[in-house]
């Protein structure tokens, strides 16, 4: 064989297990956000406490895919989609927008989400 023809055996060979990885971990997070969606869907229903949420989604997805904005984003939507189905449209109290609030405030507690919209006049150079 000669060695150009190895060369690109050996390179087409890299190329698809690339792909292969490649595709193993987007399937897996993309299982993961499934799972956690409904985890927090559940919750913001008041079907489970914090700390058994936090358990839960800690069994369904590793500690990297917990940390990242995906999930932050994924706790985020479906804490409006329960505030959209709870307040909107129906009579509420300020107990009620409350309660929200407080069982969002626990998910941030409980993963250690950041306020990614903070206002951070605070910090030097941005006063």
């Amino acid at each position: 064989m000669e060695r150009g023809a190895a060369v690109s055996v050996v390179f087409g060979l890299v190329v698809v297990a690339a792909a292969v990885v490649f595709l193993a971990v987007r399937f897996s997070r993309l299982r993961a956000g499934r799972v956690l969606s409904e985890l927090l869907a559940e919750y913001f229903r008041g079907g489970m406490p914090a700390g058994q949420l936090g358990r839960r989604a800690r069994e369904a997805a590793g500690r990297g895919f917990i940390g990242s904005p995906e999930f932050q984003s994924l706790a985020v939507a479906a804490f409006q989609r329960a505030a959209n189905e709870r307040l909107i449209g129906k009579p509420h109290t300020i107990k009620d927008e409350a309660e929200l609030l407080g069982m969002l405030a626990a998910v941030k507690a409980e993963f250690g989400l950041p306020d990614r919209y903070q206002i951070e006049g605070w910090r030097a150079g941005r006063e």
